[in-house]
């Protein structure tokens, strides 16, 4: 009887101490994922299945009017693309300007308009791509029956012999270039022989996030209020002021639709034509403070941000 009482206490004591020395399993871990909040200029776009987002990298978008005189370029540096709009003069050092940006490829060169002092600087351009400086994918004009010239003849047989496609873009059209921004050509229209010169400019709104840019090339009043009519809701951030701010464009409608919180023109110092005309900085006065007034003939180049 005593050894099966032994027997049973050594049994007790085992179990006791097994019971208290054995490891709990063990739950499976769980992937932890940050929570982030979206906040403006913060796209979420990466759903996990959770509910949980991850948020994508903002983009932005750096737009600077080049102090090339009197004339017009403009260099913007999207996500994934530098574009040119305009190209200023063939004396405008637009050459030594990309150089000393870094800039050796352009996706696109849009060019408003055939004048000397916009598209006078694409010969540098062709030259700088033959010497291998600088690489260019295509060039953007807008339609303009009458206006032949011996630049144009000579820029588009100089493109032709590098194997850059010039295409036409009208209204309507979207250029890719910019993306995730988006660029809409509001004018001009296809086909149509009316307009010519300055009126033919190629008209590009730009946009993405809260702000938005209108590039407007030499485009005259009587355009604007075409434009107007066709676009009864546009609005932009930032404009740049048509023909170099002469009292033919930019008019008090045009201005008072568009309601730009910030103007670039571009003009060179104490040039001929008095740009920009007395007229046009009252009106855009008028609208905003004249510290939100850019001009090269005072500041140089200047730069504008946008963000999405």
């Amino acid at each position: 009887m005593f050894k099966w009482m032994v027997l049973l206490f050594v049994i007790g004591l085992m179990l006791f101490y097994y019971c208290n020395n054995r490891e709990p399993d063990k739950e499976p871990e769980i992937e932890k994922i940050d929570s982030v909040v979206s906040v403006d200029k913060v796209d979420s776009t990466k759903s996990i299945d959770s509910g949980v987002s991850v948020a994508k990298k903002p983009a932005k978008m750096q737009v600077e009017m080049l102090d090339v005189g009197q004339g017009l370029a403009f260099l913007i540096q999207a996500p994934k693309c530098a574009v040119m709009y305009d190209a200023g003069t063939r004396k405008s050092g637009i050459d030594t300007m990309l150089a000393n940006r870094k800039i050796e490829k352009l996706c696109s060169v849009i060019l408003s308009h055939w004048h000397d002092d916009h598209a006078g600087g694409l010969p540098v351009l062709a030259k700088m791509i033959r010497d291998k400086k600088l690489k260019i994918n295509r060039l953007l004009v807008s339609h303009d029956y009458h206006l032949k010239n011996k630049l144009r003849d000579s820029i588009v047989a100089e493109f032709e012999r590098l194997n850059i496609p010039i295409y036409e873009r009208h209204r309507g059209d979207t250029i890719g270039d910019f993306a995730p921004f988006t660029a809409r050509v509001l004018w001009s229209q296809q086909n149509d022989s009316s307009v010519t010169a300055n009126s033919a400019s190629m008209v590009v709104h730009l946009s993405g996030g809260k702000k938005s840019f209108l590039f407007t090339g030499d485009l005259e009043s009587k355009q604007e209020t075409a434009l107007l009519a066709l676009e009864p809701n546009l609005k932009t951030y930032a404009l740049q002021v048509g023909h170099h701010g002469s009292r033919h464009s930019s008019s008090a409608q045009f201005l008072a639709q568009l309601k730009p919180q910030k103007a670039y023109i571009s003009a060179g110092k104490a040039n001929g034509y008095k740009h920009p005309h007395k007229e046009t900085v009252e009106r855009l006065n008028a609208i905003m403070p004249d510290s939100n007034i850019f001009r090269t003939d005072v500041l140089g180049s200047v730069k504008f941000e946008m963000g999405i």
